[in-house]
């Protein structure tokens, strides 16, 4: 499936997150989109990108009023782009309307504002039909030429995702043999006291081994739940479910799993995040992107060391950021933080995500529709960083 440019506009952030949640959940978290709610802002991008007409797009608009800066707008788009257009109207009338002043145009998809998923992945398959269709200016010969290096483009590109497919493939399978190895042994060790030793012990010890046990169980259950997770993202078949969440609550029910390690290294945890901040997005997926940041964090933060969580808002985006003053990262290693498989052991806090981590994190924030990236210094410490839409 060829995947087109997705550009959303609403002035309704509400309508705007969830169309946003929609497309990911109908193309996956490899989805390229530029989101909009300002109409000056869209009419701004429109202009900038006009000379680009060959690429070709799929607007996702929200039309709260029909008049002459709309109608500018729908003709802009259909004039400067091969492209096709999923507009959101608030009634027939409305889209009677649109459809009399544009010309009726047959690549346009319309959706009455009471439409539910199923409508949506209704137009969305109606249009990326249309956007493939689209017509290619230029003589026979050329047309030809370019069909000829498109069924190149879409060999090799089948090749090269089965060659991803077979290497997350095998990275799935270290990461599996790698992050539950560790929290077996120490079920194994835990058990094995008390079996041996369970009459030596005192009640006092006992309480706390069984509650050792009982909290490394925990542990991993959850980090086998998290690995089903990836996995089912993998295939694209985990789905976003969005709700409203405080994220300061969110941070602060996180943080208790991390207290005890943070504490017997006297690191300082602060968080910054403000009381009635809220975000609509998948509870769990970012969740785990907090704990998975933060342990991190305190796993490579230095005694007495300090970590602090904190939020700004810009751009219609929430960006959060984890900042410890631990170990830093060398600059050649920032870039492998990020690849999908790299198993290569690295340096500071990099060498956490050789398993899941980072992998998990960025493949979760991007399925809600944001981004992740850091900044570190060696020796100093690390800052990072992901967004949500607001």
């Amino acid at each position: 499936m060829i995947i087109p440019t997705i550009i959303c506009y609403s002035n309704n952030n509400d309508t705007l997150n969830r169309v946003i949640c929609e497309i990911h959940n109908y193309f996956g978290h490899v989805v390229n989109q530029s989101v909009f709610n300002k109409k000056k802002k869209l009419f701004n991008w429109l202009e900038k990108n006009k000379n680009q007409p060959h690429n070709k797009h799929l607007f996702v608009i929200e039309i709260s009023e029909t008049n002459e800066e709309t109608i500018q707008l729908i003709n802009k788009i259909n004039s400067y782009f091969l492209s096709v257009g999923i507009l959101i109207v608030a009634d027939k009338i409305q889209q009677a309307r649109i459809q009399e002043s544009t010309g009726n145009i047959d690549t346009m998809q319309f959706l009455i504002n009471t439409w539910d998923s199923a409508k949506f992945k209704a137009a969305i398959d109606m249009a990326t039909q249309s956007v493939t269709k689209l017509p290619i200016q230029g003589n026979t010969e050329i047309q030809n030429l370019i069909s000829t290096e498109k069924e190149s483009e879409k060999l090799e590109e089948h090749i090269h995702k089965l060659i991803d497919a077979n290497m997350a493939k095998d990275s799935f399978l270290s990461i599996i043999a790698h992050d539950l190895k560790g929290p077996f042994f120490s079920l194994l060790g835990i058990s094995e006291i008390l079996l041996n030793e369970w009459e030596n012990l005192t009640e006092e010890s006992k309480l706390d081994l069984i509650g050792d046990l009982h909290k490394t169980s925990d542990d991993t259950y959850k980090l086998l739940v998290t690995l089903l997770d990836w996995s089912k993202l993998q295939k694209e078949k985990l789905e976003v479910c969005v709700q409203e969440v405080n994220v300061c609550n969110l941070v602060n029910s996180t943080l208790k799993t991390t207290k005890n390690n943070a504490s017997v290294k006297g690191i300082k945890i602060e968080n910054k995040i403000n009381a009635e901040l809220k975000v609509k997005t998948d509870r769990n997926m970012i969740a785990t992107v907090f704990r998975n940041l933060i342990s991190n964090a305190v796993q490579y933060t230095q005694p007495g060391g300090k970590i602090s969580i904190s939020a700004t808002e810009e751009n219609d985006f929430f960006t959060f950021c984890i900042e410890d003053n631990g170990a830093g990262i060398e600059k050649p290693h920032i870039l492998e933080l990020f690849k999908q498989g790299n198993q290569k052991k690295l340096n500071g806090n990099a060498s956490a995500f050789k398993g899941l981590g980072l992998i998990i994190s960025k493949d979760f924030v991007e399925k809600n529709g944001g981004q992740i990236w850091l900044e570190t210094q060696k020796g100093v410490g690390s800052k990072f960083y992901f967004s949500l839409p607001c």
